[in-house]
């Protein structure tokens, strides 16, 4: 059903936003777009604190610590960032990747940050130092989104979804039955669930992350660009034309959000489970109750 559970817009990117990120303690958003900007908010008034010219290209992931204390960023100049989020001052940057960096993960204890890239390669790199200390090659091209479990299991997606242990990267299980490809991919809060959006394809899987079986599947009439857990791990959000609600286990949408303009590229969470903010093409974010 459709709802009108808007909260607030937010304005300030002169283009694109295509990604954002909510803090642990659920005070403050990052957001990122084709404007090379990281722009940081409060959260639930929607003031905007700061501006950050962050880099030479779009930015096109974001991530916070599970502390909190710092957060990274990847962009189309191929370079990561981590930034302090106290004053938003840059403490490191690394420029090892050959192509776009699409997707960020850190390891739950915050130590390791995970990179992917259109150069096919993965890099982890020491946080907040951000030393190279590893690069995993998954070995299906360009790798547009990645996630790390509370297990510790690493899941990429591309042409293919691969899951990979950590930190080896020696490959567990691998499925090439896309036409398009993975879009986006979130483990549930407690590991035991994996979803993964297909972009054009309209699908989005349900995966055991024990097993390593689908155990579901919902189609869709909309793009599956983006997907985020609940923190309860009961719902599921994804970002497409609008910003839907659905239970992973009926397969059911539970709510629609309409309101933006242009395709969504990003959906997030807050920590407490009240607000869904989404991050669309139309250059906005919009805050909604969940």
């Amino acid at each position: 059903m459709a709802d009108n559970g808007l909260i607030k817009t937010l304005r300030g990117h002169t283009e694109g936003v295509l990604a954002l990120a909510f803090s642990p303690c659920g005070k403050f958003l990052a957001t990122g777009g084709k404007d090379n900007a990281i722009k940081l908010w409060s959260i639930p008034d929607g003031i905007e604190i700061q501006t950050l010219q962050a880099h030479e290209g779009d930015v096109r992931a974001l991530a916070f610590a599970p502390d909190g204390d710092v957060f990274a960023s990847s962009s189309w100049d191929k370079n990561v960032k981590i930034w302090r989020t106290s004053d938003c001052s840059t403490l490191a940057s690394a420029a090892k990747h050959a192509s776009p960096v699409n997707c960020l993960a850190f390891t739950c204890d915050g130590k390791f940050l995970y990179s992917g890239s259109d150069d096919a390669t993965i890099k982890v790199f020491s946080s907040p130092k951000c030393w190279l200390e590893n690069t995993l090659t998954p070995a299906i091209g360009d790798i547009k989104t990645l996630a790390l479990s509370s297990r510790g299991l690493l899941a990429v997606g591309g042409v293919e979804l691969q899951f990979l242990e950590t930190p080896s990267g020696n490959l567990l299980k691998d499925n090439d039955s896309y036409i398009y490809g993975v879009k986006a991919l979130a483990f549930s809060p407690d590991g035991n669930m994996l979803a993964a959006a297909t972009g054009m394809e309209k699908r989005l899987e349900i995966w055991d992350a024990e097993k390593l079986e689908e155990i579901g599947s919902i189609k869709d009439s909309d793009w599956l660009n983006s997907v985020a857990f609940t923190p309860d791990g009961k719902r599921l959000v994804t970002g497409g034309l609008a910003v839907k609600v659905w239970d992973p286990v009926s397969g059911t949408c539970l709510k629609t959000y309409e309101g933006h303009t242009d395709e969504i590229h990003g959906v997030d969470v807050s920590p407490d489970g009240k607000y869904i903010a989404s991050a669309s093409g139309d250059k906005t974010i919009n805050i909604w109750s969940l």
